[in-house]
């Protein structure tokens, strides 16, 4: 039997070193743009020179020239190195050698931008980049919002399987639940907000977390049902309820918790209606998540969970 041998091009591919100029001409890039895509991604030449001169071999030229394709082809270039050095472009758990020099701008119209592109694996990674820089309530008042607010004002319409301001709430959504733990099934917060202040009562719930302090959202409801929402109020580990917005049960849920000696917290930044006059209330989101942690600590301020009247 005759022995194996390497293909015919091995000893040709095992010669090739190539300087950074002659690899830039073969791509049609600048010479620039194959350092950048060294020192950002890690794509630079593997081979020395007896001089100690780096070249470029086969494999590198290889792993450009996919990295050159897909950018020209609009991939994201962080996404496009993943391929090119052999991992999946959606593979989360390998670092990423663009998070020293991201690609990305963090403001609102970029991110609003990714939206309308339906780039969601740009837009999530951009939204967990800001959300680890700074925190979730940053990122929602500063990036997120704004960008909500330039959607919401575009005057035309999607194409189908397309929403924008969906892809963007989805990607907040995700990236705080990548930096708060699971509060528990007897969280002692409860928030409840309408359709419009949704991802602001999930914003909080995060916030109160990187506080220790345990809330679930209740979803908003697209109908009325105070009933049930009162039946959650009612629940004993229960001990703070936050009114975010105007919800349809809120005037349940006070009734719940006055009935109980517990407390019923409003955030407004419209004034609070005269029936919660008397309620302790915060005109910010960072206000309340103070306002909220000084009630907990404070026993004469909320009864112990199962101590109902």
């Amino acid at each position: 039997m005759p022995a194996a041998r390497s293909g015919p091009d091995e000893g040709e591919r095992a010669r090739v070193r190539l300087t950074v100029a002659a690899v830039a001409g073969r791509l049609g890039v600048a010479a620039s743009t194959l350092r950048t895509w060294d020192r950002r991604y890690g794509l630079g030449p593997s081979t020395r020179t007896a001089g100690r001169h780096r070249r470029y071999n086969s494999d590198d030229v290889t792993r450009l020239e996919t990295m050159r394709r897909l950018t020209r082809e609009g991939v994201a270039p962080a996404d496009a190195a993943r391929v090119a050095r052999g991992l999946d472009a959606a593979d989360e758990t390998v670092a990423d050698h663009a998070s020293d020099h991201p690609d990305d701008i963090l403001d609102p119209l970029s991110m609003a931008a990714a939206a309308v592109e339906a780039d969601e694996r740009r837009l999530h990674r951009m939204v967990h980049r800001a959300v680890r820089q700074s925190d979730g309530l940053s990122t929602w008042q500063n990036l997120v919002r704004p960008a909500l607010d330039l959607l919401e004002a575009r005057d035309h319409g999607d194409q189908p399987g397309r929403d924008p301001v969906s892809a963007l709430g989805a990607a907040l959504l995700a990236a705080l639940r990548a930096i708060a733990p699971d509060p528990g099934a007897e969280a002692p917060v409860m928030i409840h907000a309408d359709l419009d202040h949704h991802l602001d009562a999930h914003v909080l719930a995060a916030e109160l977390a990187g506080h220790r302090i345990g809330a679930r959202v209740l979803r908003p409801a697209r109908r009325k049902r105070a009933a049930d929402s009162a039946a959650v109020a009612a629940a004993p580990h229960i001990q703070i309820a936050v009114l975010l917005g105007q919800p349809h049960d809120g005037a349940a849920v006070v009734d719940a918790m006055r009935a109980s000696d517990r407390i019923a917290f409003v955030i407004s930044l419209t004034g609070v209606a005269s029936e919660y006059a008397d309620l302790p209330r915060a005109r910010t989101l960072a206000g309340a998540v103070h306002e909220i942690a000084s009630l907990l600590a404070d026993p004469a301020a909320v009864r112990p969970a199962g101590a109902l009247g």
